[in-house]
């Protein structure tokens, strides 16, 4: 098994903290591709973190749901990565969350101190003894706080003691009352027993109860099927919630998925939003004919969340996922249908698209039109070029316009 030196450190051969290779593998295909790690649980297991932690830092850094079952050992994160491209998080995880801030160790414990709003996530050096902060603004934090890392069983004294002194009580048991005989206790226990075989049924009324069987009616499947969900969605993030309910309801109103954002608490977090409304937005059956229609059924709700310059860039961000989930879309006349469509609703505007196509939004020439310095990078860099060059035919569009309108 291939292992790496926990904290990128990888000119020292003899570095004893080490950590298994991660291997992802990816399964299905159009909406329903994702991406397993088979080994999470050893990584874990060798940062001394629950497997869930790198999985939702996963999530949170891809902007991609993510779903983990510690019976199963499975930990999947939706969308198609590859395993450098894991990797590579998840070294920026174990900086974050795992080594020492003051001698960089990996032997740390995570340790949260304070109440409600108060709290804080302590990085506890065995090696040290240091206690550093972890960054609190980082989505995983509230994930943590929800689930704090299981506290390592110790014996105190006093448990020693409590431990010492039960073993004695149980070397000396009293008698249930003081001065019974044997055979007295024997007769309570007796009775004890005749009276619990009275509770149970008779043979005649185990034969005549009919209500053993479970119900498996469609009625009773469909809601025991929706407490499931009611469950597992409690230990979604509120970016996952909104995904879960855009693929319930698809033919929610606007108002309806607007309220949903609102209830969720993320409606300020544009970059996500955008990319689960463009992600839910095409059925499967998708056709040319049915792209201007369905950009113009949430072109409203978009209208909400593009509003400037590096929110447009988003949009493509999140086009960009799109068409590396759902391979059948990479077409240039598909593509250019979205394309177009988002620059007659207002959505795209020519500079913004020139940058994007350019990879340049955060170079000199575009920064008066940029706010903040975003990533480029949204998919793996072969697919990047592949959309780009199917992008190219609206670009030539785009400045024939320029050059009739002179």
């Amino acid at each position: 098994m291939d292992t790496l030196n926990i904290g990128g450190n990888e000119r020292d051969r003899f570095y004893r903290y080490k950590m298994p290779k991660l291997i992802s593998k990816i399964e299905g295909k159009g909406n329903g591709i994702k991406t397993v790690v088979p080994n999470m649980s050893d990584i874990a297991r060798s940062l001394s973190r629950p497997p869930t932690y790198p999985t939702k830092f996963f999530g949170c850094e891809l902007g991609a749901q993510v779903k983990t079952d510690e019976k199963t050992d499975r930990y999947i994160v939706n969308g198609a990565h590859d395993a450098p491209k894991l990797q590579e998080l998840l070294d920026v995880f174990i900086k974050k969350f795992v080594l020492c801030g003051g001698c960089s160790n990996p032997e740390t414990d995570l340790i949260i101190t304070g109440k409600n709003a108060h709290q804080k996530i302590i990085l506890d050096c065995k090696a040290c003894g240091q206690r550093t902060e972890v960054d609190m603004r980082h989505k995983l934090v509230t994930y943590i706080l929800k689930h704090p890392p299981t506290p390592i069983k110790g014996k105190g004294k006093k448990e020693k003691k409590s431990k010492k002194n039960g073993d004695e009580e149980a070397e000396s048991p009293t008698s249930p009352t003081r001065g019974d005989s044997a055979e007295g206790s024997e007769d309570e226990f007796t009775k004890h027993i005749v009276a619990e075989a009275s509770k149970l049924p008779t043979a005649d009324q185990v034969a005549d109860d009919d209500n053993w069987a479970v119900d498996t009616s469609e009625e009773a499947v469909a809601e025991r099927l929706k407490d499931l969900s009611i469950d597992m969605e409690d230990d979604l993030e509120p970016h996952e919630s909104l995904d879960v309910w855009i693929k319930e309801n698809p033919g929610a109103k606007n108002n309806d998925v607007y309220k949903k954002i609102k209830e969720l608490g993320i409606s300020k977090d544009t970059d996500l939003v955008l990319k689960y409304l463009i992600i839910n937005l095409f059925p499967e059956d998708l056709q040319k004919v049915d792209i201007e229609k369905q950009i113009n059924k949430r072109v409203k709700l978009f209208q909400k969340f593009v509003t400037s310059a590096d929110d447009q860039l988003a949009l493509l961000g999140a086009t960009e996922e799109l068409l590396a989930q759902r391979k059948e879309l990479l077409e240039s006349k598909i593509l250019g249908a979205i394309l177009m469509n988002y620059y007659q609703n207002d959505l795209l505007e020519e500079e913004v698209f020139q940058a994007w196509i350019g990879g340049a939004a955060n170079s000199s020439k575009y920064k008066g039109l940029f706010k903040r310095n975003v990533s480029m990078a949204n998919v793996d860099k072969v697919i990047n070029q592949e959309i780009r060059e199917k992008a190219k035919p609206f670009a030539k569009w785009l400045e024939e316009a320029e050059e009739d309108d002179e």
